[in-house]
Order: structure tokens, then sequence, then C-alpha cells
């Protein structure tokens, strides 16, 4: 099972940011049809606490459930589109300093 290069370079552009992250991501569990579902988590590079975790549909890569820590917006459709919009929300406290 592989995950897309857009979306690895996604979540990498992601976490480097603030260089405040590391991510982990993971196959969980297949469906009945026999689709992968995958589960991308994020990790607080100096506490360990779990800042975020997606999960997906690897062959779609619809986004079945997310959570990120202080995001508030909708849950994007598509998973790219769900990275861009958590890199503009990180990008947003780099641009506040």
């Amino acid at each position: 099972m592989e995950v897309s290069a857009t979306t690895l370079n996604l979540v990498i552009k992601l976490c480097n940011i603030r260089k405040k992250m590391r991510w982990q991501i993971r196959c969980n569990y297949f469906t009945s049809e026999g689709e992968a579902v995958f589960n991308i988590l994020f990790y607080d590079n100096y506490t360990s606490a779990l800042k975020g975790e997606i999960d997906f549909i690897q062959s779609s890569e619809e986004v079945l459930a997310f959570r990120f820590a202080g995001y508030e917006g909708e849950k994007a459709e598509n998973l790219t589109d769900l990275l861009l919009d958590l890199i503009n929300y990180e990008k947003s406290f780099v641009l506040e300093k």
C-alpha cells in the first residue's frame, strides 16, 4: 500500500512550517470493500502530545474524519484540499509574529 507523493510532500511541508511537529502514516484497516483506510498522526516535537489526526481512504484520498489542534474549519472531502487548508492555518501563526 502506498500513499501518493503529493500527500507525502504536503505532510512534510505542513510539519516544516513551524518545525514543531512530526508525523506518522499507517494503514489502520481495510473496509469490507477491500479499500485501505490510512491514518496520519501529527505529534508535537517537544511534548509528544498528539496534535492532529486524519483518517482517509487510500485509493480515493477521501477524508473520513480529522481533528487538528485549534483548527475549526470544515472537513474537506479530499485529502489534498484538507492538507492545503491546514498548511494555510499553520502559516497564519508564522505571519502573526
